[in-house]
């Protein structure tokens, strides 16, 4: 009887020793799991402590620049305003100003031996126009012109009331340019603003002062591969085109730059005594704003 107690007594004793080791066991396990998850922390913790100052001066750094750019963007919304309401959509139309783009432009285009037989050009009375404070005045002239002059031609109408490279973009390129700027270099948004920015006229005088300025914030060629085919745009590359040349130049030299709104209304082309050579009728719609008055 005795003899069965003893060993009921050890069979117990063995197994809570069993039970015992095991909680050990896990409790080894548990505890060695802590710290390797510990030591893991601390493995990618303390590489993030010793980043966050950086992180705080990259973050005062574009906090800085987005700052600039918001104050660059009231300030040239300020500046074209300003142009838009002096020159682009006036109250009136100054036909003095008016009829002196279009000597200049006819002018070139006869020295260049691509423009013959220009009339005198008609001013109508002004109409009210289709958005409210506007109103229109339509111009008419007859001339005789080679092909290129008559692309010059509507490369002038089509660059009328244009300020800035960005108005000659679609919004598709000016949204691709934004978003390579942010994809290589955010800081770069000041850059890129004061390019898109840029007085057109100034920039056909001077393209690669202005792009080569551009392209010091970034270095990748995929953005630099962007920027060219974005700049070969069809309206951008017949603005270099046109005002890159003597237009160009008299336009600068007469300060009549920026052009007012204008738009082809109406457009008659016979084909000439020449080939590629068109005698033209055109309409154009030239628009201001009506007085306040």
């Amino acid at each position: 009887m005795k003899r069965r107690q003893n060993q009921k007594r050890f069979a117990q004793t063995a197994l809570l020793l069993g039970v015992g080791v095991g909680m050990l066991s896990v409790s080894g396990f548990l505890i060695s799991q802590h710290v390797a998850a510990i030591l893991e922390v601390r493995e990618v913790s303390l590489p993030l402590v010793a980043d966050i100052p950086s992180f705080e001066r990259r973050l005062a750094t574009l906090t800085n620049q987005i700052e600039m750019a918001e104050l660059h963007r009231a300030t040239r919304i300020g500046s074209q305003e300003e142009h838009v309401n002096v020159f682009v959509l006036p109250e009136g139309i100054d036909f003095d100003r008016l009829l002196s783009v279009f000597d200049i432009f006819g002018a070139e285009l006869q020295n260049q031996g691509l423009l013959t037989e220009i009339s005198d050009i008609a001013i109508s009375d002004p109409i009210p126009a289709v958005d409210e404070g506007l109103e229109v005045r339509s111009l008419s002239m007859n001339f005789s012109a080679h092909e290129e002059g008559v692309q010059n031609f509507l490369s002038l109408i089509h660059l009328a009331g244009l300020l800035t490279i960005g108005d000659t973009l679609s919004e598709d390129e000016s949204r691709l340019l934004l978003q390579k700027t942010e994809e290589e270099n955010p800081a770069g948004i000041v850059a890129i603003e004061q390019f898109l920015s840029t007085n057109l006229l100034s920039y056909t005088r001077e393209p690669k002062t202005y792009e080569a300025q551009l392209l010091r914030s970034f270095s990748s060629p995929l953005f630099k591969e962007t920027l060219d085919d974005t700049l070969q745009s069809s309206l951008l590359r017949d603005a270099r085109r046109l005002l890159g040349g003597e237009i160009g130049v008299r336009l600068k030299q007469y300060s009549l730059w920026p052009l007012p709104l204008m738009m082809v209304d109406d457009i008659r082309i016979h084909a000439g005594r020449a080939p590629s050579w068109y005698t033209l009728g055109v309409s154009v719609h030239v628009y201001s704003r009506t007085s306040d008055k």
